[in-house]
């Protein structure tokens, strides 16, 4: 059971789903006892491989699908316990973007923002006025007169943030909705939706199974797998630490860097093999040239990488040091952690 606060505005206490198999007496597990609590104005992303259960789980916080067994809670609202007028209410809070996005192909841009308030019978001035703030939030009041097969997919993508933020809520549900886009285009669409999140303070969930989109732009993030809740956390602790294996697998986190068991093993006979790895600042420091001036030794250096998580620059790298000496080492080691560097010892026959 997760604990309601006042801070948790998506919850999942125990929640399953199963679905009938085709042809078949079984049941798919599509979802099996998954708890856990999406804090107001974070974004929160879901990652697994195909067939994890994500977009179940997703579609289960507006109400597309009822838990089987467990409740979810929405704006302090067991979603599958409303009416359908207060359903559709509460789906009003609720805006959600798609992979394909969902415009009306023979409307405007203007019109596919415009429509759906309409059909809520919002006044027209009104509707008006959202529709002009928010097609100049995400940059297309220019293309308001656009059709669809006029724009690039991420433009499209954009209209269809702009509907469903026209509606004003305070949760944004994303069902892999920079899937479709090139790189660049998904680091633009990102970062609308960063500043989506900051400039009107709205919670993002989003499902993916792209791994640059959680490390840009996810406060925490929950990995499913088959059903199950494997692995949750904040982002940074996930990717730097995580503890499980199915985790480490999907984020491709070998200890390794990809360097050849032959390799490792020969540098391992007569060496100490270390994985660093260093977070933000730490990233920025000259430490294994410092190391080499301060106590006089050569790391061998077999790989590294960097990459960037939530903007913080996050690098690994794969070092050995000479083991003949073991008061000496542990003063490097030692050294090397008080830089704020993680140490891990790497298995040479791994």
């Amino acid at each position: 059971m997760v604990e309601q606060t006042d801070a948790t505005i998506i919850q999942f206490n125990g929640v399953s789903k199963t679905f009938a198999a085709k042809n078949s007496a079984h049941e798919v597990k599509a979802v099996q006892d998954v708890s856990f609590s999406v804090k107001r104005g974070e974004i929160f992303g879901v990652i697994g491989y195909s067939g994890a259960g994500k977009s179940t789980l997703i579609r289960m916080v507006n109400g597309l699908e009822t838990p089987t067994r467990g409740r979810v809670i929405v704006n302090n609202r067991n979603v599958a316990s409303l009416n359908s007028s207060d359903l559709q209410q509460l789906r009003h809070r609720i805006g959600m973007i798609f992979q394909n996005y969902n415009l009306l192909k023979t409307a405007t841009v203007y019109q596919n923002i415009f429509l759906p308030l309409k059909l809520e019978k919002i006044p027209k001035d009104e509707i008006k006025t959202r529709v002009e703030k928010y097609l100049k939030i995400v940059g297309l009041w220019d293309r308001r007169d656009s059709y669809p097969n006029q724009l690039s997919g991420g433009q499209r993508q954009r209209v269809a943030i702009a509907r469903a933020l026209a509606h004003e809520p305070n949760v944004l549900l994303s069902d892999e909705a920079t899937s479709a886009l090139d790189p660049e285009t998904t680091e633009s669409i990102l970062t609308l939706l960063q500043d989506i999140n900051k400039k009107l303070g709205i919670t993002i969930f989003l499902i993916t199974h792209e791994l640059e989109v959680v490390r840009e732009v996810c406060d925490r993030v929950a990995l499913m797998d088959q059903g199950n809740l494997i692995e949750i956390g904040n982002t940074i602790d996930i990717f730097t630490h995580p503890k499980n294996e199915i985790t480490k697998r999907f984020l491709g986190a070998s200890d390794s860097l990809g360097v050849p068991k032959d390799l490792l093993a020969s540098e391992g006979k007569d060496n100490r093999l270390l994985l660093l790895q260093f977070v933000g600042e730490q990233a920025k420091k000259p430490i294994i040239a410092t190391l080499s001036d301060k106590f006089h030794v050569k790391p061998n250096i077999l790989a590294g990488s960097i990459s960037y998580l939530k903007g913080k620059p996050f690098g690994k790298l794969l070092i050995s040091l000479d083991i003949q000496d073991q008061e000496m080492l542990k003063k490097e080691i030692d050294y090397i952690q008080d830089q704020g560097v993680v140490v891990k010892e790497v298995n040479s026959y791994e």
